[in-house]
């Protein structure tokens, strides 16, 4: 494997930083977090003009055609600008309709969801989710024509979503499957949460036999979904550990104390190298994942695991350097590192924390 994205993907890059700069800023992005905590106009574009949830689902799908690469790029872009928009929960909501629907489902609920008039949300968010002793929703009916009953918290995006996708324990309750319902459907209660990261908003989602659909219970094909929602929070992380370290060395440059710009002191210097140690060590496990997820290959379980696991931890020491790095003003509401220490910490627990991450992977590899 050549660890690198070629130069197509790498002009697409370019292309998504400038919009990013020119139509999402950080002065929109704290406009947006103040509001409700989503960027509606931003991923109208994104979605209808650049068509980002399915860059890499099949053209007969509706999608773009191209690999899970240039999907991971888009990740990358938006997690270094801390844009506030559901592209993570709506491409896991796309691929669970993709792996798991039938050919009914996907003409139905693909064309809206990759042109971005349907925000789909994978209501995923703990470690076990999708276990059976876990599980916080239970169907009943029958498969025709199944209900859904319980308490989901802290769904991403879920208070602007229009399609959900649930884990929920079947009738028989032996087995966990993936069912689909509207989020406006009689029974769907659903209430905003105060977040930890704003650019991440959160909702709770409370369901009282709620009619859905099932799209399947295949474990295999759900544990992709997971990890594919993975592989993508990682790239999200890498961005924003590398915008911190940016924003860490361009303010050592300019900050001056003792009539020295502060990037002249050893103990700056030390906490800048640690966060560029950190980046590209990081940058290798998340690209093999990425690219083992473009390939579906047997390894991508493993490395999913790991990359997630890295990222955030590598998300959450940049942004605590750079606060120290920024000094008093890093912890101020009026500048940016803390909303950068935000997402880290909101970030290390979705999917499992990186203890969990690292039980799991122990459990994969058969130690």
């Amino acid at each position: 494997m050549y660890f690198a994205f070629d130069e197509d993907q790498e002009e697409f890059r370019s292309s998504l930083r400038r919009l990013l700069t020119e139509r999402a800023p950080m002065t929109r992005v704290r406009e947006i977090v103040a509001s409700d905590g989503h960027d509606a106009d931003t991923w109208r574009l994104l979605a209808s003009n650049m068509g980002v949830p399915g860059l890499h689902v099949a053209e007969k799908f509706g999608g773009g055609g191209f690999s899970f690469l240039e999907t991971v790029i888009v990740a990358q872009e938006l997690g270094r600008a801390l844009t506030p928009v559901p592209m993570v929960t709506t491409t896991g909501a796309i691929e669970a309709v993709l792996r798991l629907g039938s050919d009914a489902q996907h003409r139905e609920l693909l064309p809206k969801l990759l042109d971005g008039s349907v925000i789909g949300a994978l209501a995923l968010s703990g470690s076990d989710d999708t276990a059976v002793g876990s599980v916080r929703v239970r169907a009943t009916g029958d498969r025709s024509a199944p209900t859904l009953t319980g308490r989901l918290d802290y769904v991403a995006f879920g208070h602007v979503a229009d399609l959900l996708v649930v884990p929920a324990l079947v009738p028989a309750g032996d087995e966990v499957a993936l069912y689909v319902l509207d989020a406006r459907a009689s029974g769907v209660s659903i209430t905003a949460r105060t977040s930890l990261d704003p650019t991440r908003p959160v909702a709770t989602v409370e369901l009282a036999d709620a009619q859905a659909r099932i799209l399947g219970a295949d474990p295999d094909a759900i544990g992709r979904v997971v990890n594919l929602v993975r592989t993508l929070l990682a790239n999200e992380a890498l961005g924003a550990s590398e915008a911190v370290l940016e924003m860490a060395v361009n303010y050592a440059k300019q900050r001056v104390q003792f009539n020295r710009p502060i990037g002249s002191f050893q103990a700056i210097k030390h906490k800048c190298a640690d966060m560029a140690i950190a980046i590209d060590s990081a940058q290798a496990t998340v690209m093999y994942a990425s690219m083992c997820a473009n390939e579906d290959n047997d390894e991508f379980p493993r490395v999913a695991v790991m990359a997630k696991a890295q990222a955030s931890e590598c998300l959450t020491l940049c942004a605590a350097q750079n606060i120290q790095v920024h000094g008093g003003i890093g912890f101020t509401w009026e500048a940016e590192p803390h909303l950068y220490f935000r997402r880290a910490k909101a970030t290390e627990p979705i999917l499992g924390n990186n203890a969990h991450h690292t039980e799991l992977l122990a459990e994969l590899v058969g130690i």
